[in-house]
């Protein structure tokens, strides 16, 4: 079928998932393996983050349960982990002091979402009669106890592990030996392929320098939801369902430049939209996942048909069936590897709005796959953008795919004043339409007089006026996928009624009054 048929996306499957398509075929994406570090050295910890709130390890809680409970339904084969470090006592693979697994790195469960509930509702007192806190421990021992439960309970061939820090300490380790062995195992830890992702806290009103350590250990996306700044505590479960979902890669490739020289790309989908996922029939009976299979009969028997040995396929020519074996049709298909063939250079100018009929890709160089990949994509990106060009290649997404023309367009790095980055290099890939696909559409204008000037003047005003500012795709949530995860977790859960789903595509009642002269 045609990439473009009803708008679909020739890189995700029929359930909206992505895969991986390098050269050893299409494989599943890896499940998600979230491991939660609580900080629990300071003596504050289990104080009010704010008037009437809940404390550092509270909202820290909090937090897992919400992620639990978004696992337990969307993605059950995920695993989840919670830890505390600055305990009394101590409790990990390791045996290093002050450090308490709390819940094991394993799979979401309700038993363990009520565990979770119990903990959060526990009074100060008790959780610091129960577990204690305020003890020192070294940061370079979290990250060592991280690899070792990741070692032990996720296996790199199928999950992609993270972990999640909470603190409230923007300077953990006072001396020098002891912040260089923390920055030591923090990379040995993205070396393993881990991404640690940071959630400060502090109480509220008291500052949180990032400069004074973590910026050294963390590695900040300055176009993520951090931005080197607090998590404030309204947003904090909203962030969550945020980081939910995880940057994947879709793709792969190689990028043939010429013959004989090519690099290693990765391809990212930068935003889509989601969907509710299929539904899964189960037996009522054990509720286990029902399997379905197809057999052919036939008409006159009733015998099963072997699919290969017993059925012909066939292509009617002049009303006559000429037989094609199935060989045959998958060479037919067969446009060559998946991968990116570079076949030349156009002006950027003659990209037009009309050629871009699908959502773009990003194109990021890989160097692990192939040295030296992103020494030669950064060449092309600096000689692209001194001329004002752009590369047409052909496509193709997957085996048996039909290739497609894209264009694409380099993206240089930017960084702020600080060094961080907050644009990063590589090429924006859009899909070309065919020749046949663009079409000259006539749509004759009403014959209506000219609207007088000043009504064009406050019609700019009234539209100036419903402008949002600030506004990026993906910062509003769908209210019928909300309100179907939370209706679909209270009946997992056993929950009497669904948890409140807040609807942000409501009017803004406030901003529409203040605009209301110039409604009149």
């Amino acid at each position: 079928a045609d990439a473009f048929d009803a708008g679909r996306d020739p890189l995700l499957d029929d359930d909206g998932d992505g895969f991986e398509g390098a050269q050893q075929g299409e494989e599943r994406q890896l499940k998600d393996a979230v491991l939660l570090m609580v900080d629990c050295t300071q003596r504050g910890a289990l104080e009010p983050l704010k008037a009437g709130g809940r404390s550092l390890v509270g909202e820290a809680l909090a937090a897992a349960a919400t992620l639990l409970k978004r696992k337990v339904v969307s993605a059950p084969d995920d695993k989840v982990g919670v830890a505390l470090y600055g305990v009394r006592e101590k409790q990990n693979p390791n045996g290093f002091e002050g450090i308490r697994i709390l819940q094991e790195l394993d799979r979401p469960s309700a038993q363990r979402i009520r565990q979770l509930e119990v903990e959060i509702a526990r009074p100060a007192a008790s959780f610091e009669e129960r577990y204690g806190h305020g003890h020192a421990v070294p940061l370079s021992d979290v990250f060592w106890t991280c690899t070792t439960i990741f070692n032990l309970a996720a296996n790199a061939k199928q999950f992609e592990p993270r972990v999640w820090l909470f603190t409230s300490n923007d300077s953990p380790c006072a001396a020098p030996g002891e912040r260089e062995a923390a920055e030591t195992r923090a990379q040995d830890l993205r070396d393993l392929g881990v991404g640690i992702e940071f959630f400060p806290l502090p109480p509220s009103g008291a500052p949180f320098v990032m400069e004074r350590f973590w910026d050294r250990v963390i590695p900040v996306d300055a176009d993520d939801f951090i931005d080197r700044a607090v998590v404030t505590l309204g947003n904090l479960e909203r962030w969550i369902r945020m980081r939910e979902h995880r940057k994947r890669t879709l793709q792969r490739l190689n990028f043939e430049i010429c013959p004989g020289a090519e690099v290693a790309v990765c391809i990212y989908c930068t935003i889509i939209e989601a969907k509710i996922p299929q539904p899964v029939y189960l037996l009522n009976e054990n509720n286990k996942m029902l399997k379905s299979e197809t057999k052919n009969l036939c008409a006159a028997t009733g015998a099963v048909l072997h699919p290969v040995d017993d059925v012909e396929t066939f292509v009617e020519i002049a009303g006559e069936r000429v037989p094609v074996g199935r060989s045959e049709v998958e060479e037919v298909k067969n446009f060559g590897e998946p991968g990116i063939h570079l076949l030349g250079f156009k002006s950027a100018g003659t990209l037009l709005p009309h050629h871009r009929i699908f959502h773009s890709y990003f194109v990021y160089p890989n160097d692990r796959a192939v040295s030296g990949s992103s020494a030669l994509c950064q060449a092309m990106i600096d000689s692209m953008l001194d001329r004002n060009l752009m590369a047409i290649v052909r496509y193709v997404a997957r085996r048996n795919a039909a290739p497609a023309l894209a264009a694409l367009l380099p993206q240089a790095e930017l960084v702020d004043e600080d060094g961080i980055q907050t644009r990063s290099p590589g090429f924006h890939m859009v899909r070309l339409p065919w020749g046949e696909e663009i079409r000259n559409v006539e749509i004759p204008a009403p014959a209506a007089p000219a609207p007088p000037p000043e009504l064009a003047v406050a019609a700019r005003s009234v539209v100036s006026s419903m402008r949002l500012e600030g506004f990026r795709p993906g910062c509003a949530e769908n209210p019928v996928l909300q309100k179907h995860y939370a209706a679909v977790q209270a009946l997992a859960l056993g929950e009497d009624h669904p948890a409140e789903t807040a609807d942000v595509l409501q009017p803004d009642a406030a901003a529409l009054e203040e605009n209301a002269p110039l409604f009149e």
